[in-house]
């Protein structure tokens, strides 16, 4: 019987090995640059998600009620919307000081079903013998941070509430230094007639606060991550 001059070769050689090795890394490499950039968007898209969510439960709570809830900015306004929007309240007293960044948790979460007194006892402290009302929105209890401010999911500041109230042109909102709200290169409010709903972004930095207009080259990048309710989703992809 004759005999091939030719064996068949088994395994790879180890230059061909190398070859994989190098392939394998390189591709490693490319998966690693990009995961990072994946995981962000997906963040920011359920943020962004988050915040239409409670958009609605604002627009449900309008019509219940008749208007939107105060943001807590001025504590007389808080007053005359529960004189007005809960008429058989007799206490307009809230179990906390309302600030935009609690606004949100305190209207749109469940309260006292005693329409007499419908904010005067906090829902933790009526849970138990049942007497609370359907909230619009289902906040995540782990995620209602120290006095009831909702912390977007993975982060440390809360979503913040302001609303906007009659003024001279169109300069709607009075958000003082400690918080911010945006207007265009023209000085014109977004949102002007109802809300602004803000997330700090992923890097829990508000960057500018007061006032802020969105042009190009005129906000930070702690600013430019910023997720709002009247953009794409970032301050940034307003200028896109």
């Amino acid at each position: 019987m004759k005999t091939s001059q030719y064996t068949r070769r088994s395994g790879f050689t180890l230059v061909e090995l190398l070859t994989v090795v190098i392939i394998i890394g390189l591709l490693a490499a490319m998966v690693a640059g990009v995961a990072p950039a994946v995981m962000r968007s997906v963040k920011q898209s359920a943020i962004r998600a988050e915040i239409q969510q409670l958009s609605l439960a604002l627009e449900s709570y309008k019509a219940e009620r008749g208007e939107y809830p105060p943001d807590g900015t001025n504590s007389n306004l808080v007053t005359n919307h529960i004189r007005k929007c809960y008429p058989e309240a007799t206490n307009t007293g809230i179990y906390t000081t309302v600030t935009p960044e609690n606004a949100l948790y305190v209207f749109l979460g469940m309260h006292n079903a005693n329409p007499r007194n419908p904010f005067g006892s906090s829902p933790e402290s009526l849970k138990n013998n049942g007497s609370l009302t359907r909230g619009f929105f289902e906040f995540d209890p782990a995620r209602v941070s120290s006095n009831y401010r909702y912390l977007p999911e993975g982060c440390t500041e809360p979503y913040i509430y302001l609303k906007a109230r009659g003024a001279t042109g169109n300069k709607k909102y009075y958000p003082g230094s400690t918080y911010v709200a945006y207007g265009d290169e023209s000085g014109n409010y977004y949102n002007p007639e109802s809300y602004q709903i803000i997330s700090a972004g992923l890097d829990d930095d508000w960057g500018q606060k007061g006032n802020v207009e969105v042009e190009e080259g005129g906000i930070n990048a702690a600013t430019a991550d910023n997720i709002v309710n009247f953009g794409k989703k970032t301050v940034k992809d307003l200028l896109d």
